[in-house]
């Protein structure tokens, strides 16, 4: 497959992503989110059968995901919602937490889900760039290659 990962850095995860998605055996481009204009571009210069973001801080165009299948990477459980998800979950204490695949859409993080995995939150509030680049890598990449 052409697969093209938009993303707002080239991060740990972008990284993991698009190296598991190599490994598949799938054509993998990468583009930083820098404009609304750059998003749509490099998907019409990409012509991929899929656009995936795996870590995307911007509002997905609506030119882009009208025209291209889009898959955003949430590091939320299925029916959470919007930004500092990972800030709550920690300061809530939440017993699980999860990251969830789902189909852009013009509301935000509110697409058909695509799939989630879920998993154990420390006992112990936890850092957050530990969280990220622990359980909620190993589950986006997990969510990536399957998507």
């Amino acid at each position: 497959m052409r697969i093209l990962l938009l993303c707002s850095a080239f991060n740990g995860l972008t990284q993991r992503a698009w190296l598991a998605l190599r490994r598949e055996g799938h054509e993998v481009s990468v583009e930083l989110a820098v404009s609304e204009q750059a998003m749509v571009e490099a998907a019409e210069l990409a012509k991929p059968d899929v656009v995936i973001c795996p870590f995307l801080k911007e509002r997905v165009p609506a030119a882009l995901w009208q025209g291209h299948r889009t898959v955003i990477i949430h590091p939320g459980p299925p029916g959470d919602r919007g930004p500092s998800s990972l800030d709550w979950a920690i300061v809530d204490a939440e017993p699980e937490w999860g990251v969830t695949a789902l189909q852009a859409v013009e509301e935000m993080d509110a697409g058909p889900i695509w799939g989630y995995r879920v998993f154990a939150m420390p006992s112990e509030p936890p850092r957050k760039s530990a969280l990220y680049n622990g359980p909620v890598a190993d589950a986006a990449v997990e969510l990536v290659v399957e998507v």
